[in-house]
């Protein structure tokens, strides 16, 4: 009875967390303009059997299919493209069903039960978990993935197998994200470098790996002509970067090192404390801690020549080429339960070296992490206990300071409401433009197109909006895709300074400040 005891209290855990963080994330809207979910659900309606798209997003779609379709078509098949709460809720689902697995993968790597249930624990209770399940992003169904990939594979080293579950699990990677991909070339490398195995052996070891990049290749080969490979773009332009830069190539890769490195550990203290305060280091230093045990486990399995060590590695790796620092904690995010155990594999793996045993080290690990764990909890649950709709955004959550956290989280209810004024204010066969028009095409249900780009001169700007034979121009000072700059905005305004008529405004309610207009083009 005392070892089906945590199998049962791991499955009332996960069970509760499925519950409690459906009903979080549950409501009728994105909850930000500032990341993927709409191109997702884009994909999800184009890629739906039970209802039509609408001809806005059909049109929309090949400027959005760049990424890869898993989770879309999960999203299709589900039902859920055209019903946003259910698309929210299915999303946590699949976060929750990654639990069952981040407890068999630390059962065996901890050696006990019950150190895998209070580590899971720990896990279910991290805010980053519940903060990312506020987006309709692929990361959870990543998370779940890589979880039962690596409880397969720790399985697997015990006997045969069974090749085609690790072949169709690292194939549903490829296809549900693109920075799964360094992981799966990793696997096929430890497969291949594996000593003491015959040749024939450690190629038909790499076989899933293969069978993943070729899905992967397939898909793109599949998706519409159109679209444009961004990673590809982002990571050769950063890399032409280091090569052009004044201090040299060692010294500019040094210093972007470094500032990556930084970006992560400030993503990783994030992803357990939700925020720190300046001037209080002694909760960051606690997770640095952690951060310290997690990167210890990693380095043990991958010096131990384990197959998870390699994958994890090249994933961390890969973020140090990554260039956007603000989004490190969602980046961290599908390998976080991962990490976690790595954390306490570390912790027991010291205990045994000094011939005792790990179930104290695994205490003291847990321990540490519910001390920040539950604060943070706690702070989302105080404000989602709020009154009114910001609760609804993850800006909400991500602000400690509440005035601030207003203020940003009703940028994103604003840009709602302009949604629903263009389609109001607009005809269903008029073409409306916008900086990423993806959202007009979802939200608004028009024809959307992409804006000039902001580097134009004015007379260049606007000849660029006559040919497009836009309708509407949509200019926001809010850029979902550079909130640092306002660009965008600023280019616009000039451009179209008495070209168009202006049909709708919007205008913070302290100080009067126009935030976005909605202009009629002149034919």
């Amino acid at each position: 009875m005392r070892r089906v005891l945590p199998d049962l209290a791991v499955a009332a855990l996960a069970v509760a967390f499925a519950f409690a963080c459906a009903r979080f994330v549950w409501q009728p809207t994105l909850a930000t303009f500032a990341d993927d979910s709409v191109s997702y659900l884009v994909m999800a309606q184009a890629f739906s059997p039970y209802q039509a798209a609408s001809a806005a997003v059909v049109e929309a779609f090949p400027r959005e299919a760049f990424y890869p379709p898993l989770f879309p078509l999960v999203l299709a098949l589900a039902g859920a493209a055209h019903d946003m709460a259910w698309a929210h809720a299915a999303t946590a689902l699949m976060l929750a069903a990654a639990l069952p697995f981040v407890y068999l993968l630390g059962a065996r790597w901890l050696g006990g039960r019950g150190a895998a249930l209070a580590a899971v624990a720990c896990i279910a209770l991290l805010p980053s978990l519940w903060i990312n399940a506020k987006g309709i992003l692929s990361e959870p169904l990543l998370c779940l993935l890589l979880a039962a990939t690596c409880w397969v594979l720790e399985r697997n080293e015990g006997g045969p197998g069974a090749p085609w579950t690790t072949l169709a699990l690292m194939a549903a990677m490829a296809l549900t994200r693109t920075a799964a991909l360094p992981m799966i070339g990793a696997y096929a490398l430890w497969s291949l470098s594996r000593r003491g195995r015959p040749l024939a052996a450690r190629l038909r070891g790499m076989a899933p790996a293969l069978a993943a990049l070729a899905a992967y290749g397939l898909w793109v080969l599949l998706r519409p002509s159109m679209t444009e490979d961004d990673y590809a773009r982002i990571l050769l332009e950063r890399g032409q970067g280091l090569f052009d830069g004044r201090a040299g190539f060692l010294a500019a890769l040094g210093m972007s090192i470094a500032r990556q490195s930084h970006a992560i550990v400030e993503g990783w203290a994030g992803s357990l404390l939700l925020f720190w305060v300046e001037g209080q280091p002694a909760r960051l230093a606690l997770a640095s801690l952690v951060g310290i045990l997690s990167l210890a486990g990693l380095a043990l399995r991958f010096v131990r020549g384990k197959a998870d060590g390699w994958m994890l590695a090249a994933y961390l790796a890969t973020l140090l080429a990554w260039p956007f620092y603000e989004q490190m904690e969602r980046f961290l995010f599908p390998a976080l339960p991962v990490l976690v155990l790595y954390a306490f594999y570390a912790a027991g793996e010291a205990m045994r070296a000094m011939s005792r045993r790990p179930a104290l080290a695994h205490a003291l690990v847990a321990g540490l992490m519910l001390t920040l764990a539950v604060p943070a909890m706690a702070f989302i649950r105080q404000r989602a206990q709020a009154p009114g709709p910001v609760t609804r955004i993850t800006d909400w959550y991500r602000t400690p300071d509440l005035e601030r956290a207003r203020s940003r989280a009703q940028t994103h209810l604003d840009l709602f409401d302009d949604m629903q004024a263009i389609r109001s204010l607009t005809q269903p066969g008029d073409r409306v433009m916008w900086v990423v028009p993806s959202y007009i095409a979802l939200l608004a249900d028009r024809r959307a197109l992409p804006a000039p780009d902001a580097g134009l001169a004015i007379g260049a700007y606007r000849e660029a909006v006559r040919k497009s034979g836009a309708d509407y121009v949509f200019l926001s000072r809010y850029h979902p895709r550079d909130t640092i700059r306002d660009t965008a905005w600023q280019s616009g305004v000039r451009a179209l300074a008495g070209v168009g008529k202006a049909v709708h405004t919007s205008a913070r309610s302290e100080g009067g400040e126009v935030t976005s207009i909605l202009l009629r083009i002149a034919k």
